[in-house]
Order: C-alpha cells, then structure tokens, then sequence
C-alpha cells in the first residue's frame, strides 16, 4: 500500500469519525459540554486532514465558541435584505447566510 492510498484510506476515515461526532452533538443537545466537546474534535480533525465539514453540519454550531445552535436557546435568527442573520447568545458571534431565493425567482421570471 503506498502513500497515496494510505493518505485516503486516513481521510476517509476521519469523515466518517467528523460525521459521527458532529450526529453525536446534534443528538446530544441537552449536554452542552458533550456537544461542544464533540464539535472541537469534530473540526480539529477536519483541520488535521484537511477534510471540508459538510453544510448542513457548518451551520449547526458557532465557528467562534463552538456552541449548537437551538433556536430562541441559544441562538437568536433573523431575516432581511436577502439575508438570514444567525446570532450566537453565547459569545455574540454573527454569521449571515444569503437568501438568495427571492432573488432567483425574479431573475427568471
């Protein structure tokens, strides 16, 4: 076996542990220190092998202090000019999400 198939045999491995741990966080929203521990794992091990975390999963926790998003809890949304504004009401992190929807729907029509 030779560097490259070792290399991908340790990455596809390591989406498979991000993919459980960050399921693990979302099904343990009762226990923050769980989820938040599992989500800085998560990403460390995306950072170590370079290992792009899926979407739907990015938008689930804080990228600054690493909190699951549950709404009117912990975190507090908002939409507006063509963009939803997710705040964290841990550390008061803003992330904006284009809504691009609207738009889209004018352009062709």
């Amino acid at each position: 076996m030779g560097w490259k198939e070792r290399k991908a045999v340790r990455k596809k491995i390591a989406s498979e542990r991000i993919n459980e741990l960050l399921t693990l966080a979302d099904l343990s929203k009762d226990d923050e220190v769980l989820s938040t521990n599992s989500i800085k794992t998560a990403v460390a091990i995306s950072r170590r092998h370079k290992i792009r975390i899926p979407q739907n999963y990015k938008r689930k926790y804080c990228k600054k202090c690493f909190n699951l998003f549950i709404p009117n809890t912990t975190v507090r949304i908002r939409t507006g000019k063509g963009k939803i504004t997710i705040t964290c009401l841990k550390c008061g992190h803003i992330k904006r999400i284009p809504y691009t929807k609207e738009k889209l729907i004018k352009n062709n029509y």
